[in-house]
């Protein structure tokens, strides 16, 4: 009873985490939100209306059936032009809710993770440092706490690991057992193309039949499955992941070649030197597993396949560094951040084979209360950079320009951007509806080439041109983060770009013409 009650709790501390500073961070239109909230939600919608979806760089198609599945439970027997219509009208509501159906779900996979480690190994200890992974990089929860692939991360990463220890400890070792480790490879996958890395781990677990035929085949059907319903879209994810794989810089928008040579040394050792916790456990678990190696040729501690498990979790760490340094992203280590906790479990489980019970407790006992500091601090750290944010972008009045045009650039935290910027994620299928109701007043300028659309200035649907909008208003109002792009464009477009004043909001740019940013007139020039 006390074990079973001691695997809930960091979950739900987690879970409250999630939570609150989900709270902290909303709306999800603001700047630091709404990539790619907003492009997960008009995606859900294309899957309610019995369309694929269109934006496939994760590829995320587990994350695009989940907001479908709780867009049609939120309004049960309602036709799905109703649908659609609601969540137009409301996105802020249906984003919270699938929201506040994920943290729970994400919540539950700790569970499992931490009784698997606990039946695993017979100790509670291990099952608590595996559960802790997600508080060991704040990069998690930042990123788990949105409606997008990292959330469903971790749901997967706890998964595989999961169904690897059923194969570490498994008595007789079955088809079954890899087809299940296969299929959540695959999920995984599905949520997000990096996940691949963790295929490194069944290396070191698996004989030569069951690792060369039954893993890439329950793989390669788990991808299917969960990528099915995104199956017309194929021809986008291969020519996105086309560029990606053979062009150099962020997103395949370089030279030919996988990688920029200068560059990618340097960040390959950014990205090990940014991640402190991480980059540890990575080498104390090399100097680990080079002791167990040495004590098992010398025949002084029985063979455990737990450190095959480490040696694999090693490999996809190590791994997934080399493949992002290419677009040196953290968030695109959370997979194998993940793999910390676990690492530091199988660390202690190893480790108790050498040291004596009572000083080995005491020194994980240290560890871990340091962590647990660390990441208290980090976690208040965090939630109160979001709740800043919020203040920042929030506190900036744009009713006192009624009378203006509001022109959203990259990227701005206004309603109408978010859904601007989704739609084109969705291949503008929701244009025409949203300039029914959207006001009339508001503009996006594209100021940088996106993934399946190209810059311009445009009202929903219809291009137009930035002279004519500005002549048919006594004022504008210019928003966005990238205030020297929209510099460059407007004096391409319009030959000069003067305003009347500027103002920081938060991390974004406010530009005024006819207007200060006080809402007052400005002085004749």
């Amino acid at each position: 009873m006390t074990r079973n009650f001691a695997l809930w709790v960091i979950p739900a501390l987690f879970t409250a985490l999630l939570f609150a500073m989900g709270a902290a961070s909303q709306p999800f239109w603001q700047v630091f939100n709404l990539d790619p909230d907003y492009y997960y939600l008009t995606n859900g919608l294309l899957l309610v209306e019995g369309l694929a979806p269109t934006d496939m760089g994760h590829p995320g198609t587990p994350v695009h059936v989940f907001f479908a599945a709780v867009l049609r439970l939120m309004h049960v027997g309602e036709p799905t032009g109703a649908i659609v219509d609601a969540v137009l009208r409301d996105p802020e509501r249906h984003l919270r809710m699938v929201t506040w159906v994920m943290y729970p779900l994400i919540g539950l996979s700790l569970v499992a993770l931490g009784r698997a480690f606990a039946s695993a190994t017979g100790r509670l200890a291990p099952a608590l440092l595996a559960q802790g992974a997600p508080f060991l990089s704040m990069i998690i929860p930042k990123f788990g706490l949105h409606p997008k692939p990292e959330g469903f991360l971790i749901i997967a990463v706890a998964m595989v690991l999961i169904a690897a220890l059923r194969v570490v400890k498994a008595e007789t070792l079955t088809d079954r057992h890899v087809g299940w480790l296969g299929l959540a490879l695959g999920f995984g996958i599905a949520c997000k193309i990096q996940f691949a890395a963790l295929g490194l781990i069944p290396l070191f677990i698996l004989d030569r039949r069951r690792l060369f035929l039954v893993l890439p085949l329950t793989t390669i059907a788990g991808f299917l499955i969960f990528f099915s319903p995104a199956l017309p879209s194929l021809d986008i994810f291969l020519g996105w992941w086309a560029k990606v794989l053979t062009h150099s810089g962020a997103y395949g928008t370089g030279e030919a070649g996988v990688v920029q040579s200068g560059r990618y040394p340097k960040a390959v050792i950014g990205l090990f030197g940014s991640k402190i916790i991480f980059t540890v456990v990575i080498l104390l678990s090399l100097f680990a597993l080079a002791g167990y190696v040495r004590l098992r040729r010398r025949g002084l501690i029985a063979a455990d396949k737990l450190a095959g498990l480490l040696t694999g979790l090693v490999a996809a760490e190590i791994f997934t560094i080399l493949a992002v340094a290419k677009q040196p992203a953290a968030h695109y280590l959370v997979p194998a951040l993940l793999l910390t906790g676990p690492s530091l479990a199988i660390l202690f489980v190893l480790s108790g084979k050498v040291f004596s019970p009572r000083p080995h407790l005491r020194a994980w006992s240290v560890l871990g209360l340091i962590l647990v500091l660390i990441s208290a601090q980090a976690s208040w750290k965090q939630y109160a950079e979001l709740a800043r944010w919020t203040r920042e972008a929030q506190a900036f009045d744009m009713g006192r320009f009624k009378a203006c045009a509001k022109i959203d650039f990259d990227s701005a935290s206004t309603l109408p951007y978010a859904l601007q910027r989704g739609d084109m994620n969705s291949k503008g299928r929701y244009s025409p509806k949203l300039a029914e109701f959207m006001p009339t007043d508001h503009y996006t300028w594209f100021i940088n080439e996106h993934s399946w659309w190209s810059s311009g200035f445009m009202q929903w649907n219809k291009p137009m041109k930035p002279a004519e909008v500005l002549a048919a208003y006594p004022c504008a109002i210019f928003r966005g983060n990238q205030g020297s792009r929209l510099v460059e464009w407007a004096v391409r477009e319009l030959g000069s770009f003067r305003p009347d004043d500027a103002c920081p909001v938060g991390e974004e740019n406010v530009f005024t013409f006819g207007i200060r940013c006080d809402g007052s007139t400005p002085l004749a020039k």
